[in-house]
């Protein structure tokens, strides 16, 4: 993955550039010294003159109005905001025109922002004073009040607080009174930039020291970069928060959530002051020091699913590639890629204007639908089914392209994180995200699910912690649908979601990662030192039972962070904290033997117990066999793993009930 980086050969502005922000996913507003406001266009590679500003306008920060989904007038989503270094802030509609200009700080006003629901905004200057205000400019309260300049301030995801700097310290200030602040000291120099993702809810933070940090909301470090020769400038999470931009002097560096590094480019531009993401994650625009407003967008992604493999090499190409038979094909699309999902022998591309299904069979012939709205920040793929999640909310289609479902979830879908929903063969769920505490599990018309008049669509899940992840299981039918979820405390939790008194068992403690078979019920989750998998996640109610079925592999050197890429036949992929993958074999036999079970291929089963001859495989086979009531199956396995109590059990019950339950 890289930055394909442009701009054009003579500056369209005379000094320095301050602040850009994007429009939609196609223009971009700049700022700078000579008091003009530029917009840009990259369809067409127009650059028009909108307005210039007095002479003594000489801004710091623009900010337009967020696009949220409240049903409120057009005008409104086209309102920019700008701070200005003699203490005023002002609210200049998309024409150029300044609505209304407010005496905000005593020296310079250097962050004006919307809050995420656009109800108000805050300014921070200075003198050290950090303010929010109401939509129109009016005074709410002066929430800080400090004799150091504030350089950088920002909203919380949720509204609920702000962080702000103070010399080489950050703050996070909860608007709730009741609520002590939280401060640490973040670097050794003056912190210049921060940047708060709401999809991972991690804070990065730029300084003068040359050094760039990842924290959690609690103030806990998580990432340190190298050290840069120059003050870091400017800090930017992409809106999905799998990735974030450093800017500094001739240096654009992209960086993994985990903070390493994906590619670095020296572009001549002196500082980077100001960087702005589009709304769906593929592009983004910078304001330079010479006058350039820099524009680049992402290539050279690329996904994995078996033997297939996909790279996006422009912005309108994607190249494709089977490995085994090394046929490969270039895909050209009409509009700019924005996502790509690739699994369950189906590719998926979405443009700005269309999704695009590939066979991976016959990539050539696509299904194709038409978009709400090209705003996309994520696609999900299950068996039967692919979810598309865009601003405009979520939605869920066939493999043909139809519309199955469009589940509620929230004025604000693109919020939404990897981590914080999980589409399954039929069902959809969400961690609620005004109380992560609860999970809604949408039930999808797949035309397989036979449904009694008083069945409930919907599943309200509620957990005693607050969720961070959760995964749904892939196979079975949908009332046998499991849901794992990892809370904050990092321990595992296992739910039948249609069970009528739904129970959240424990499995597991300080679980880094989860996943899924795509083709059994194998649950894999990664622990700082290992890999462990659960390879009977129903048998939890029973704790030897539960013992007896997990498979534990000791790994090392996995580094800050690490995650589970994917689980293809008991071998597993594990991204390290370094951004290496390497592959664990961990639970080929169990996964086999998963699959003949679900195929009610019994004997074949005992067949492989009986060639592998392993303890933790025999275990497995007990186990299911006795949920699914073959308990010759189970007397013969339970036997050979020295449940001698669990045999009596089994010959008792087959002499008491007639033999043709027991076949």
């Amino acid at each position: 993955m890289k930055l394909k980086i442009s701009f054009f050969k003579e500056p369209k502005h005379v000094g320095v550039v301050t602040c850009v922000s994007w429009n939609n996913t196609e223009d971009v507003f700049s700022c700078g010294d000579d008091h003009k406001l530029l917009k840009w266009n990259l369809v067409n590679g127009e650059c028009l003159t909108v307005t210039t500003f007095p002479d003594d306008f000489y801004p710091t920060c623009m900010h337009l109005f967020p696009k949220i989904n409240t049903g409120s007038s057009k005008h409104q989503h086209d309102v920019i905001l700008i701070a200005c270094a003699d203490g005023k802030f002002h609210i200049v509609n998309n024409n150029g025109r300044i609505e209304k200009s407010v005496n905000a700080h005593q020296g310079a006003c250097l962050v004006a922002q919307w809050s995420p629901d656009g109800a108000g905004l805050l300014t921070a200057g200075e003198d050290g004073f950090v303010k929010i205000w109401s939509r129109n400019g009016l005074l709410r309260s002066t929430v800080v009040q400090s004799d150091e300049p504030c350089y950088n301030s920002i909203w919380s995801p949720d509204s609920s607080a702000i962080l702000y700097t103070k010399g080489n310290s950050l703050v996070i200030k909860y608007l709730n009174s009741s609520t002590k602040l939280t401060k640490w000291k973040a670097h050794d120099g003056v912190i210049l930039c921060v940047a708060w993702n709401a999809n991972n809810n991690l804070i990065i933070s730029g300084s003068e020291d040359g050094y760039s940090k990842i924290w959690d909301s609690f103030g806990q470090q998580l990432s340190v970069s190298v050290k840069h020769d120059q003050p870091i400038t400017n800090v930017s999470w992409s809106p999905a928060g799998d990735m974030f931009i450093i800017g500094s002097y001739n240096l654009i560096r992209l960086c993994n959530a985990n903070g390493w590094s994906h590619c670095l480019d020296r572009p001549s531009t002196g500082s980077i002051y100001s960087i702005a993401w589009s709304s769906d994650g593929t592009q983004l625009a910078a304001a330079c020091a010479n006058g350039h407003v820099l524009f680049a967008h992402i290539i050279d992604r690329e996904f994995t699913w078996k033997n297939f493999a996909c790279t996006q090499t422009g912005r309108k190409v994607v190249s494709i590639k089977d490995i085994l038979t090394d046929q490969s094909d270039q895909l050209d699309y009409p509009d700019r890629v924005i996502q790509i999902a690739m699994g369950f022998n189906h590719l998926v591309v979405a443009t700005v204007k269309q999704c695009f299904i590939h066979k991976l069979t016959s990539w050539n012939t696509p299904v194709t639908f038409d978009l709400k709205e090209g705003t996309i920040s994520m696609i999900l793929l299950a068996e039967r089914c692919i979810c598309v999640i865009e601003r405009a909310g979520v939605s869920i289609y066939s493999y043909m392209g139809r519309l199955l479902a469009s589940p509620r979830c929230g004025s604000r879908p693109e919020t939404l994180g990897r981590a914080a929903v999980s589409l399954g063969p039929d069902s959809f769920a969400l961690v609620d995200q005004t109380d992560r505490k609860v999970i809604h599990v949408h039930d999808l018309p797949t035309g397989l699910i036979v449904r009694s008049s008083n069945d409930n669509a919907v599943t309200k899940l509620v957990h005693k912690m607050t969720v961070s992840n959760i995964a749904l299981s892939q196979t079975g039918p949908i009332n046998e649908r499991q849901l794992a979820l990892l809370d904050y405390n990092r321990d595992l939790h296992v739910v039948t979601v249609k069970d009528p008194k739904p129970k959240f068992v424990k499995l597991g403690s300080q679980v880094l990662s989860i996943i899924w078979s795509a083709e059994t019920e194998l649950l894999v989750g990664l622990r700082a030192n290992s890999v462990v998998a659960w390879c009977c996640s129903r048998a939890a109610t029973q704790p030897d039972w539960l013992a007896l079925t997990t498979v534990s592999k000791d790994i090392s050197d996995l580094g800050r962070n690490p995650s589970i890429v994917s689980i293809e036949d008991g071998v597993v992929c594990v991204c390290r904290g370094n951004g290496s993958l390497f592959h664990v074999s961990l639970a080929a036999f169990p996964e086999k033997l998963l699959k003949h079970v679900a195929t009610n291929m019994w004997q074949e089963a005992l067949q492989l117990c009986r060639t592998v001859e392993d303890e933790t495989l025999w275990a497995c086979l007990a186990v299911l066999a006795w949920q699914y009531n073959q308990l010759a199956v189970a007397e013969e396995a339970f036997a050979i793993i020295h449940q001698y109590h669990q045999v009596c059990y089994i010959q008792h019950l087959r002499s008491s009930i007639p033999e043709k339950l027991t076949t």
